[in-house]
């Protein structure tokens, strides 16, 4: 290498920042510790990653190996005999003493309002001034601080989502993955924005239906209070929402712990407000099933046939047009009052088993609570209509309805133990919804449904503490409504019991007394 080209790439490597590098690595050349080796193919690397590829290749008794660059294949010796590359460790000494004895820089902070920095350089006396953008930010290991170039971090690093406890995204180099993060759940780059870009859309699809079912129930209204009201919230929800999708849109990678706390909120928010539109449509003071929840005996606390029919309705809306939706639709049109008993008790239950169909595939989340409605009023209009026994047909009993309530429950619950936290209202709201039934259903209800409740309830009460001031007195709530519902449905089991009990003895003692005056008649 003559002196002309050597000096050339000296300026060059001065005014750029480490340009020559190792090819598997990607660190900087160094004379001292990191010197470059030179293969038969012309290529350069450093010498710590020749031999790790040396004993890999002997470990495994491979007999070659391959120029990372070009992937020309050489004996695995090569590895271990390979000249070092003295004309370039002469240029990356020259580059070192050239920026530690001939340049100077010197930081001046710049002023508010500007965007870019001055630096100052002294070369041999002579001075300039460059206006220099501030760099991105570099990629480096979490763990053994390793620079990780940008355009292939998707190959050579991970990020952990166990060890990660900021909110900025930290990778790992892969070596480090190895090492330290042995079985924990990893993450390449491309997973993350495909995960990014998938709440976007979530979010941006929640939006139009949010708006459009607000339209299509809310704006009928003739008067003007409610639905202003209405109008109120929605904007709120429609705000909240653009928020969260400008944050997600504006940051080039969101890490995955906010962007889920992100979608959770935005799906609470969005489930209250489609609530009330059916509210604000209807004019039913608690569509929610808040009233039905209190406590109450069954005389009192009733939910009438609109407001079922009304539910059901709501969620044909929001639902996507399949068979299923269909079907739902035409067993809505045999719940008129003007039907007989008998056909509403059925299209009740089958309402019931149509809605659960549909929750074996995975529904969105924000439809979560008003399915949970609808399938609450289903059975509770069937606990209703199964009490008029006379009107009932014998096939029909109370334990089919029951098992109907096992299989919608046990869809709900699997959709809320994935979705929702213990504590969480949404699955402490659900909870108390099975509870319920419970007591309605306290004469063929299984002991093992009770048990659950009382697990599932224990388990939220220890978590509870974990939210703000109002939703743990609202959980609370819930809570005791819980535990009076299944003191209430054990009290009904008790007294059943003992009825049955008592009625079978009456028998016996009749059978008994019949048999005593046969043989006393017979013996006269």
């Amino acid at each position: 290498m003559n002196e002309c080209s050597n000096g050339r790439l000296v300026s060059f490597l001065t005014d750029g920042d480490d340009v020559m590098s190792c090819e598997m690595c990607f660190e900087p050349f160094q004379s001292s510790n990191r010197t470059p080796k030179i293969l038969p193919c012309g290529h350069n690397c450093c010498d710590q990653c020749l031999f790790s590829l040396f004993c890999h290749q002997k470990y495994y008794l491979l007999d070659s190996i391959k120029c990372p660059t070009c992937r020309r294949s050489f004996p695995t010796d090569v590895a271990v005999e390979a000249p070092t590359n003295w004309d370039l460790c002469k240029v990356l000494e020259n580059v070192k003493q050239r920026r530690e004895v001939n340049v100077t820089v010197i930081h001046v902070p710049e002023k508010p309002g500007r965007e870019s920095t001055q630096n100052i350089l002294s070369y041999n006396g002579r001075r300039r001034v460059i206006i220099v953008k501030k760099k991105p930010q570099i990629d480096r290991c979490g763990d053994c601080s390793r620079k990780l170039p940008h355009r292939i971090l998707g190959k050579i690093a991970r990020f952990c989502e166990m060890c990660n406890t900021t909110d900025n995204p930290i990778f790992y180099c892969l070596e480090c993955c190895v090492n330290k993060h042995n079985g924990h759940v990893l993450l390449s780059l491309s997973e993350l924005q495909a995960e990014q870009l998938k709440v976007l859309r979530e979010l941006r699809e929640l939006r139009q239906k949010l708006s459009a079912t607000f339209q299509s129930f809310v704006i009928k209204q003739s008067e003007g209070n409610e639905c202003c009201r209405g109008e109120d919230e929605l904007n709120d929800g429609l705000i909240s929402l653009d928020d969260a999708i400008q944050c997600i849109e504006s940051t080039t990678l969101v890490c995955p712990k906010k962007l889920t706390k992100l979608r959770n909120d935005q799906v609470q928010i969005c489930s209250r407000l489609f609530l009330r539109c059916l509210t604000s449509h209807d004019k039913i003071t608690d569509i929610s099933t808040d009233l039905m929840r209190k406590k109450f005996s069954v005389t009192r606390r009733v939910s009438s046939v609109p407001n079922a029919v009304d539910s059901l309705n709501f969620l044909i809306d929001v639902i996507p047009h399949t068979d299923l939706r269909s079907e739902l639709y035409t067993v809505i049109q045999t719940l008129s009052i003007k039907n007989t008993i008998e056909q509403r008790y059925e299209g009740y239950i089958k309402a019931a088993t149509i809605i659960t169909n549909i929750l074996y595939d995975d529904i969105p989340l924000e439809q979560f609570t008003v399915f949970a409605d609808a399938i609450l009023h289903c059975f509770h209009q069937a606990d209703i209509l199964s009490r008029k026994k006379s009107r009932i047909s014998k096939n029909l009993t109370r334990k089919l309805v029951w098992k109907c309530v096992q299989m919608a429950y046990t869809e709900l619950l699997r959709l809320g133990t994935k979705n929702y936290l213990s504590y969480e209202l949404e699955r402490i709201t659900l909870l108390d919804d099975l509870a319920y039934l419970c007591h309605l259903f306290a004469d063929v209800c299984d002991q093992a449904t009770v048990t659950i409740c009382m697990i599932e309830a224990a388990r939220a009460r220890i978590a509870v503490e974990k939210l703000d001031e109002l939703n743990q007195r609202k959980a609370y709530e819930r809570l005791k409504e819980i535990d009076d519902h299944l003191l209430e449905c054990r009290r009904l089991q008790k007294l059943h019991d003992l009825r049955s009990t008592t009625t079978k003895r009456t028998i016996k003692l009749k059978r008994l007394w019949k048999f005593l005056f046969r043989r006393l008649k017979l013996s006269m």
